[in-house]
């Protein structure tokens, strides 16, 4: 899928005392094809001396598995062009990039 946020959206980031944080985060996504997707993921990001540095302004964008970066979206349509997205398990693989900006690879699971 492809598509741009809209409207209001929340993404609460809950550092630990483990050097984690734990996510949680909602929005709705108007895709390519104007269809509303609401999306709300969860996970957990280590918090390395990069991750702090990016999220402190920094310029050094951290790669795929360059910490533990995992979420598990889960999506709302009544557009019946996506509505098998409301009964399909997602896994996402995250990295933080300058801005800071979050870019997501977003695997299904299959039998």
């Amino acid at each position: 899928m492809k598509g741009e946020l809209v409207g209001a959206g929340a993404d609460w980031l809950l550092l630990g005392p483990d050097n984690y944080g734990r996510l949680d985060v909602r929005f709705t996504m108007k895709t390519h094809d104007g269809a509303l997707i609401y999306v709300q993921y969860f996970g957990v990001i280590e918090v390395t001396p990069t991750i702090t540095d990016t999220l402190a302004g920094g310029t050094t964008p951290t790669d795929f598995g360059d910490q533990y970066f995992f979420t598990n979206p889960r999506c709302e349509t009544s557009d019946e062009r996506y509505t098998g997205q409301n009964h399909t398990v997602l896994i996402g693989q995250g990295r933080l990039l300058p801005g800071p900006r979050v870019e997501y690879k977003v695997f299904r699971l299959a039998n």
